[in-house]
């Protein structure tokens, strides 16, 4: 993730003591493309090395903390409180440091910078042109629900929406640096909202629905969809909801729920056998949503 306390870069003698950061929770190793998310906590500095990657950080502790911050020889302070949100770009180096009644906790999420050009090039928006802003500490609501989203799926290890939903939150995360966190402001913002009003051709609608169809095994990727459609991911998300009335994760979820219940009724195989034919990790995972959408466990179906 880019974060390291001064103890695990070993504190020069007679300096004071540095706690070690303790990471509570991870999403590496889990596939998603272009973001990471971890949860930290316990720390009195942490220093951000120079990564490409820009950085949305959630202040979680519950107590305000005292935070200085030293980039490029500038030093500035802020009182940051729970739910603020601080912006770190690529590219420089920077340190934090903390002082409060209780210990640190952050919730970092980092964009890879060739994703969020990516985006940027979705919206006709030159992703040289971009230069994300440095924030020390504010509100930023839709940052926050973000990140709030991401740990619950790493917490609950992907059940919830898997990797289709993961990179659906990583678009808006990048829409939501380029609209309201870049150099361009509003321009990006009009850029972002001059969309198809209408949702997905028939035809595009069609190649989606049947690549998902096609391939409700797999742990699908959000570009593999927006791909069958010819859109970038970010504008098939939007039309593909206007069009569907879903998200296409949702979608995802729905119809591979639909196909278990057909499955469950027209076969004999073994629950666990049609859980993951559907799609689904386990067969925990398909009595979640078995239950949530129709009301009933797999098994009365049998």
């Amino acid at each position: 993730m880019g974060f390291t306390s001064s103890a695990s870069r070993g504190a020069a003698p007679g300096s004071p003591s540095i706690s070690s950061p303790r990471r509570r929770l991870s999403s590496s190793g889990r596939g998603w493309t272009g973001i990471e998310v971890a949860r930290f906590i316990g720390y009195d500095e942490v220093s951000i090395p120079a990564l490409p990657k820009h950085h949305a950080v959630i202040y979680l502790n519950r107590q305000p903390l005292d935070l200085t911050q030293r980039l490029d020889g500038r030093l500035l302070k802020k009182r940051v409180h729970h739910s603020e949100v601080a912006i770190i770009p690529a590219g420089p180096q920077w340190v934090w440091g903390f002082k409060g009644t209780a210990e640190s906790d952050l919730l970092p999420l980092c964009l890879e910078e060739a994703f969020l050009r990516e985006v940027a090039q979705s919206l006709d928006v030159d992703p040289d042109s971009v230069e994300i802003l440095p924030l020390l500490g504010e509100r930023d609501p839709q940052i926050e629900r973000i990140g709030l989203s991401l740990e619950a799926e790493v917490e609950a290890e992907g059940l919830l929406g898997g990797r289709l939903y993961a990179e659906s939150l990583a678009n808006a995360l990048a829409i939501t640096l380029i609209r309201d966190h870049s150099s361009l402001g509003r321009s990006a913002a009009g850029k972002a909202a001059r969309e198809h009003i209408g949702g997905l051709s028939k035809r595009a609608l069609k190649d989606a629905t049947d690549y998902i169809g096609d391939n409700l095994q797999r742990d699908l990727k959000l570009a593999e969809i927006a791909g069958a459609a010819h859109m970038s991911p970010y504008h098939f998300s939007r039309l593909f909801k206007r069009s569907t009335g879903l998200s296409p994760h949702r979608y995802v979820i729905e119809r591979r729920v639909q196909r278990a219940k057909e499955l469950l009724c027209g076969s004999t195989l073994p629950i666990v056998e049609i859980a993951l034919l559907c799609g689904f990790a386990n067969q925990s995972h398909l009595n979640r949503h078995f239950k949530r959408l129709l009301g009933v466990s797999p098994k009365t179906l049998r």
